[in-house]
């Protein structure tokens, strides 16, 4: 087994084992599609979760615009919703579904290396993943150590238990990858893990669209 210390961030050992919070991640354009500026396209991930309740957010510097997934077993949420300019989107979706704007990572594998880590105080794992038709080998970090319940429910990363370090995503044919910046432990509250108002229901599919073309203009 090889242990490296990858990274640094806010954050200190104390935090272990917390189960209230939010993760903060930096966002590195591996491949950009867009005609614009990286300044203008999405440049913060924020992760709120407690417990099994999960609300991530992905959003631009303009205006209001932005992709967010709120999980809430109990009341059977499970939903996606954008925003895109003065539109607002949303797509109610169930447990066994991937939100929109993933199918470029669909079909992936992932395989644990062996290898350690230290990110933002967490003992970290290592997994290698593939995709379909990819010949790129990416590599992820993840953390046991913060207690969040199933917290990539509904991401390409379902199948790791424990909570996402240093990723990458892969939508259309942009790649982002996100590295934890901070980790903080507060009370979120219940507001941040409830149904949405004056969101207009759409498919799947036409909100994959919407995302693809955010990431893309």
């Amino acid at each position: 087994m090889t242990v490296l210390l990858l990274a640094s961030c806010r954050g200190d050992g104390v935090y272990k084992n917390m189960k209230e919070g939010e993760i903060y991640y930096n966002i590195k354009y591996v491949s950009n599609p867009s005609s614009m500026s990286t300044d203008l396209l999405p440049k913060e991930l924020v992760i709120a979760f407690r417990n099994d309740l999960i609300n991530t957010s992905l959003k631009t510097p303009i205006g209001n615009s932005g992709v967010t997934t709120v999980v809430n077993p109990k009341e059977n949420i499970y939903d996606t919703y954008l925003n895109i300019l003065s539109f607002k989107y949303y797509f109610e979706g169930n447990y066994i579904d991937i939100q929109p704007g993933f199918d470029s990572m669909k079909g992936m594998t992932i395989h644990d290396t062996g290898r350690r880590s230290v990110i933002c105080g967490f003992n970290c794992k290592q997994a290698r993943v593939n995709i379909p038709d990819n010949e790129t080998t990416r590599y992820i970090w993840y953390t046991n150590e913060i207690k969040a319940e199933n917290p990539n429910r509904m991401t390409p990363y379902r199948e790791i238990e424990g909570v996402l370090m240093d990723f990458f995503y892969i939508i259309g044919d942009a790649e982002l990858q996100f590295t934890a910046d901070e980790v903080l432990v507060k009370q979120i509250p219940d507001k941040e893990f409830e149904k949405k108002k004056n969101y207009r229901k759409v498919t799947a599919k036409y909100l994959d669209t919407l995302i693809l073309k955010m990431i893309s203009f």
